[in-house]
């Protein structure tokens, strides 16, 4: 049982090395399109091609905290059915040594 419920922390572990991966993209999107915000605000800068790049680096924020959100949804239910099943073997173990 132990090497099972390591290898559910491990796998765990790297799936949120990834969220925070992914979050670490989020952080560098967000300070692009802070920068290209402030760059749409000067005359000098003012572009169709700066429009773009901010709506572009917006719409990436967005796909980047929904797979996030998804990403800790997925997590936890992951930890609820291992937790559920973890109870369920312990149930089963003392019913079995009850019995004896």
């Amino acid at each position: 049982m132990n090497e099972l419920n390591q290898q559910e922390a491990t796998e765990l572990g790297l799936f949120i090395g990834e969220l925070l991966n992914i979050a670490h993209w989020l952080f560098i999107m967000l300070v692009a399109s802070g920068l290209l915000w402030l760059a749409s605000l000067t005359p000098i800068f003012t572009s169709i091609f700066i429009s773009i790049l901010l709506e572009l680096a917006l719409w990436a924020c967005i796909f980047l905290a929904s797979f996030i959100l998804a990403g800790n949804i997925v997590a936890y239910y992951y930890v609820l059915g291992c937790a559920n099943r973890n109870l369920d073997q312990f149930i089963e173990q003392n019913k079995k040594k009850a019995g004896k």
